[in-house]
């Protein structure tokens, strides 16, 4: 019988294989659309929202540097960034929003930027990482590179969670200002607040310019991280401008030391120094006292914040008696050796009475002497050659004050500057007639003040005082500051012997300011002894005590101008203000190279007949 039958094997057929791997293909691609379709069009806004879409961050400029005349820093902006935070993330990843609050204000409390107390509290951390319906909060301002990578290790430091920190961000970047001198012309560089503002001085001055120009930084987000592919739109910060100012730091030091010493010896409430260049007009130095320390805003007094030589404008006193002099010899009325009446002091006036420091009996003095002796009778005498020359006294003198640049603001645009207080001649008193000839019933500041004798150094041309030099971009381009106006006031001559006067304030035997000397160098200026007008009593109280002059007398540099308020005790100008002129003028004719002239000083006689030996 035959045998078992083997069986035919048949291929399978290709074509069904395929059309089954077709369909499962195409049922497993229908699914995948179906999904898209339905992530894509039917619940797209849903996770649209859901995904947290938009963050926006604002790209903060970095403030221009103020510098010194030498390029060193007065005010300069370090690295620093904003710790911010998003409350929706924070929910969502921490359970224990006041233990993450507890954390980060251990961190800030014990960074040296926030040393004075500056930190936020654990409560206001946590109020500020629980807030309701916002997305951005701030928690610390302008924190250092090193507290912000603490605050990142956070993570690391305290539990294996690496969503510990999550929502919390330190990648703002929001410079903070410092202030590397200190104190070191503190009133003339002001402060900027936490926001960056300037608030005084130069900061607030020019602070458009320093500050430069917010960006603007969004992009799409998931759980408060960027999602890389979908882009960032960015508008750059653009950095504010460098302002070079026209400080000499060495000055401006030697200058704040010998004023602080003498306001602490003299019990006096207050004082300033400026310092001037005869030729430009710039402020080489000016010093108030008592001071600040920008760096620790928030422990300072008030009262010492501002710059007293530009906002407390005060009664000069016989500082002012250079304007009468001046007037007297441009319009011709008189000349330094001019032979004055004998007068005495006190002396009667009309209905009035007027008198010098001391009483004497009849003084033979020049015009030259009743500026040596800085006498207010004399004054008054020199004043009285007015009307018989056919001159208009009051209006003459109103004229010269106001050129002098008395009544008005400087130019410098100084925030808070004072105009002073100057009457026109029309409304003065029958006192204020006499009383402003010798510096008493007006007031100016001490750079107004200074403004005078620079006047005086430079031939008769006023040069409005100037604190600024320049500007430099981001991009390193330098501008230089518009050059000062400048004003003339009295002749070349004029100015010449007005000088030759005021030398001998420091170098006759009747001179008031021998105490001013410099060895060496011919010095001319004058001392002040003015009555204090106190506002808080409504009456004078007090002195002002100054001196202000120039060296060298034939060829003039450099201004110096002190003033002391409130001094206990001693009071003259001569005894408390013109040793400290003469320490800063010194210096600052040493530190600038000035070299002595050698010539011999002008000997303009002083008194005449039985005073001449006086």
């Amino acid at each position: 019988p035959p045998g078992p039958r083997t069986p035919t094997l048949r291929m399978g057929s290709p074509r069904r294989r395929l059309r089954i791997t077709m369909f499962g293909l195409l049922f497993t691609f229908s699914l995948f659309a179906g999904r898209l379709f339905q992530l894509q069009a039917v619940d797209a806004g849903g996770y649209a929202k859901a995904a947290e879409t938009t963050r926006e961050a604002t790209l903060h400029a970095s403030r221009g540097a103020i510098l010194a005349a030498d390029g060193t820093p007065l005010a300069v902006s370090v690295e620093a960034y904003d710790v911010t935070a998003d409350p929706t993330v924070v929910a969502r990843y921490h359970e224990d929003v006041g233990d993450l609050a507890a954390k980060l204000a251990g961190l800030l409390s014990a960074a040296p930027e926030y040393a004075l107390g500056g930190a936020p509290s654990v409560a206001d951390l946590q109020a500020a990482l629980t807030k309701p319906n916002t997305r951005y909060v701030v928690l610390a301002h302008k924190a250092s590179p090193a507290t912000c990578a603490k605050i990142r290790q956070l993570a690391v430091a305290n539990t294996s969670d690496p969503k510990t920190v999550v929502g919390v961000y330190t990648n703002t970047r929001d410079d903070r200002r410092t202030y590397p001198g200190g104190t070191l012309a503190a009133n003339l560089v002001g402060f900027t607040d936490s926001d960056g503002v300037g608030k005084a001085g130069i900061e607030q001055m020019v602070n458009d310019r320093l500050a430069g120009k917010d960006g603007q930084e969004s992009y799409q987000a998931a759980s408060g991280v960027e999602i890389p592919t979908t882009g960032v739109n960015m508008k750059p910060a653009v950095d504010g401008d460098s302002v070079k100012t026209t400080i000499d730091p060495d000055i401006q030091y030697a200058s704040d030391q010998a004023l602080a010493k003498e306001v602490q010896s003299t019990g006096s409430s207050s004082g300033t120094v400026v310092v001037q260049d005869v030729k430009t007009g710039q402020i080489l130095a000016l010093s108030n006292y008592p001071t600040f320390n920008p760096a620790h805003i928030t422990t300072a007094d008030t009262p010492n914040l501002g710059n007293r030589a530009f906002t407390d404008p005060f009664e000069p006193g016989s500082v002012a008696k250079v304007i009468t002099m001046s007037a007297a010899i441009q319009t011709g009325v008189a000349e330094p050796d001019t032979q004055l009446p004998p007068f005495t002091s006190p002396m009667p006036v009309g209905r009035y009475v007027f008198k010098d420091d001391v009483d004497h009996g009849p003084w033979d003095l020049t015009m030259t002497g009743v500026l040596a002796a800085s006498s207010n009778v004399g004054t008054i005498e020199v004043a009285n050659l007015f009307q018989p020359h056919g001159v208009d006294r009051d209006q003459t003198l109103g004229k010269y004050q106001r050129l002098f640049g008395f009544g008005q603001t400087t130019g410098i645009g100084f925030p808070g500057e004072s105009a002073g207080i100057l009457d026109p001649p029309d409304k003065w008193s029958d006192t204020e007639r006499y009383t402003v000839l010798y510096g008493q019933g007006l007031a100016a500041t001490a750079v107004q003040d200074a403004s005078v004798y620079q006047t005086i150094a430079n031939g008769g041309v006023r040069i409005a005082p100037s604190l600024i030099q320049g500007w430099t971009d981001p991009s390193g381009k330098y501008t230089p500051a518009p050059a000062p106006q400048q004003t003339p006031v009295v002749s070349a001559d004029t100015a010449t012997k007005v000088a030759d006067m005021l030398e001998a304030v420091t170098t006759s035997q009747r001179g008031t300011g021998t105490t001013a000397q410099i060895p060496g160098y011919r010095v001319a200026g004058k001392t002040g002894t003015a009555n204090r007008y106190d506002e808080k009593k409504g009456t004078y109280n007090g002195y002002t005590a100054s001196f202000i002059g120039f060296a060298p007398t034939d060829k003039p540099s450099i201004v110096v101008a002190v003033s002391l308020q409130a001094p206990v005790g001693a009071h003259f100008g001569a005894e408390i203000a013109a040793p400290v002129f003469q320490q800063v003028l010194s210096f600052a004719l040493q530190s600038r190279g000035v070299a002595p002239t050698g010539t011999p000083p002008a000997n303009l006689p002083t008194a005449y007949g039985s005073s001449s030996g006086n």
